[in-house]
């Protein structure tokens, strides 16, 4: 140690010139603060400023010419030998040269920094939302990290070797080594894990770099080759170590499955086929995010991007389900395919950026409407863009396929809802009807899209509309507390009114005519969730703080089973139709044993069955 120090000492003997440069950059904003034009209207300002500026640079600067020649051009200039010519060990000579250079970086610092301390922390905030302590960690770490790799290729260059072709090739392959290892984590939006594993790769290859200085001048000693090819072989050989084991790491990350999803869980799923999205944070892996297809026929399970559930598609058919893989660097999402009878996804080739798309019943077709208002039509057998139009500007526009080749739009503008109509064949864009009204209109078509129900925001009347022209047909109900309504797959209404201590469910034929009255008890809010042509599911909350699903038997007109829930699963179709295929199970989020689970629940048989 003492023999370290010694040579240290030495190292500052030799460089006190820096030390007087320091002292000069220090007392230099001083005198920029009290020159008319330069200190402005804070000279306290100007000190702080033009210190850090100065700091910062010398700081740099210094680490980069310190980490190059500190020991790359002894031996280059032979004069290693020195050193090797009294008693010393080579990690004594190799310590006390690190030391002396990294005291020389914090301390050149420290001295010019000083006056960004005397101009006071107000000063500071004047320019900076980070404070000085933080600000000065960043940039000494800079600085050594700079020193550190400027030493590594200092001794490369100057050892002019035809080793260096191979280092250079080292470090490419572990440059690719490591993006292949960030990547996964950034599709999993796991930046907080993300920023540990780059404070590990960097301490690991700081603690590499010092080992292997000593490791170099004990192996190399005064011979600048020999000192080139130990540094190498140390180098690599710790930093190859060090990526297999992040390597196994991410592998480890990336092995999740469904039942390690833990919190923040998003899912949707197909109100009528087998399919399920859910993304979620995992157990043991800080924010990793990981996607999940589910297919609940078969059991299977497919990893996806964990960013899909943002726009995951169902079509209507309950067959397919399209979700989008993120590309990060450049913006965009490319659209993929999963389908029931199919194991691996189809691309469809289309990328979307911004905005909004729908899918046609069976998947064939994709609309897109961007941000720029521009309607598009794209054919996924053919991979190319049938039609595009420029649609009128609204507050929020619905839309779906009434046809494979006939989109229908619904527009909510100022003061009315136009209805309008894309032919992908003629590529005629035309208005086919209006719904008179200042507010915001909901409205849900039958499944053929000739009728619908449409109801006014904040309006207590749900009127049965043509749904091509919008014109009324008639009144179904008025001023009794509506709830909700929907069209079934067989053609009938259901609708939803009353008092929230009574609520009542009205059964309709497909003309409006009523059916059958099912008394449902005390009821706050209520949306349903689709029906199997026996019974339909409703997800109620009974309270504030009591959720409930209800199946209800049509037929018999009562409640047949009820299940307590934290929260049920949206469908993912974005379709305002009712779907083709009957429901089979409803997911929800259940805590009736302390812990968070999704359970899938059969409203014909009341089976439940744990997905995560």
């Amino acid at each position: 140690m003492r023999k370290a120090l010694t040579i240290a000492a030495r190292e500052f003997e030799e460089k006190r010139f820096v030390a007087y440069a320091a002292v000069a950059f220090a007392i230099l904003p001083f005198i920029l603060g009290v020159i008319p034009g330069i200190s402005g209207k804070s000279p306290q300002e100007t000190i702080a400023l033009s210190s850090l500026i100065f700091a910062t640079t010398f700081a740099v600067a210094l680490g980069v010419m310190t980490g190059a020649s500190f020991v790359g051009r002894d031996l280059s200039d032979g004069r290693m030998s020195f050193y090797f010519a009294r008693p010393v060990a080579s990690s004594s000579i190799w310590f006390g040269k690190l030391t002396a250079g990294i005291l020389m970086i914090v301390g050149c610092f420290a001295v010019i920094i000083a006056p960004a301390w005397l101009a006071g922390g107000s000063s500071w905030k004047g320019f900076s939302t980070i404070d000085l302590g933080n600000m000065s960690v960043m940039i000494l770490t800079t600085a050594l990290a700079l020193f550190l790799i400027a030493h590594v290729i200092g001794t490369f260059a100057r050892s002019r070797s035809p080793w260096i072709a191979g280092d250079f090739a080292a470090a490419v392959v572990c440059g690719v080594v490591i993006r292949f290892c960030i990547q996964p984590l950034a599709a999993g939006q796991a930046l907080d894990l993300i920023s540990k594993l780059s404070i590990w790769l960097s301490i690991a290859l700081a603690v590499a770099i010092i080992a292997g200085g000593a490791w170099q001048l004990e192996r190399g000693r005064t011979d600048r080759r020999r000192n080139h090819l130990a540094l190498s072989q140390f180098l690599w050989a710790t930093v190859g170590v060090v990526l297999l084991i992040t390597a196994g790491f991410v592998a480890w990350v990336v092995s999740v499955k469904p039942s390690d999803l833990t919190s923040k869980m998003h899912m949707s799923r197909s109100t009528s086929g087998p399919f399920a999205v859910i993304t979620g944070e995992t157990r043991w892996r800080d924010d990793y995010r990981a996607g999940f297809l589910i297919n609940t026929d078969d059991g299977s399970v497919t990893h996806v991007d964990s960013r899909a559930d943002w726009a995951v598609r169902y079509t209507r058919d309950g067959r397919s389900v399209m979700l989008p893989r993120l590309d990060i660097s450049a913006h965009t999402a490319d659209l993929l395919i999963y389908r029931k009878d199919l194991k691996e996804p189809i691309d469809t080739g289309l990328s979307l950026s911004a905005g909004d798309f729908f899918v046609s019943d069976d998947g064939g077709r994709i609309a897109t409407i961007s941000r720029s208002n521009i309607l598009s039509v794209y054919d996924v057998a053919q991979k190319r863009s049938l039609v595009s139009v420029r649609l009128p500007d609204s507050r929020y526009t619905r839309a779906f396929f009434v046809t494979a080749d006939l989109v229908r739009l619904y527009l909510n503008a100022e003061e009315a809802t136009k209805i309008m109509e894309l032919d992908v064949r003629s590529r005629d864009l035309r208005q086919t009807g209006i719904i008179e009204s200042k507010t915001f209109v909901q409205f849900y078509p039958d499944a053929s899209a000739t009728h619908m129900l449409v109801k006014a925001q904040h309006a207590d009347v749900l009127t049965l509309n043509d749904a091509r022209t919008g014109a009324l047909i008639t009144t179904l109900v008025s001023g009794t507390n509506i709830r909700t309504a929907r069209y079934l797959r067989d053609g009938r209404i259901a609708i939803v009114d009353g008092p929230p201590s009574a609520s009542v469910l009205h059964i309709l034929s497909a003309g409006g005519v009523a059916q059958r009255d099912i008394p449902l008890g005390p009821i706050q809010w209520m949306t349903v969730v689709g029906d199997d042509g026996t019974r339909v599911v409703l997800a109620a909350d009974i309270s504030p703080s009591h959720r409930e699903l209800l199946a209800v038997d049509m037929n018999r007109g009562l409640i047949e089973r009820r299940v307590a829930i934290m929260d049920w699963v949206p469908s993912g179709t974005f379709d305002p139709r009712p779907p083709i295929e009957p429901l089979r199970e409803v997911f929800y989020g259940d805590s009736s044993d302390h812990k968070n689970y999704v359970v899938a629940w059969n409203p014909a048989t009341g089976a439940k069955r744990r997905v995560t």
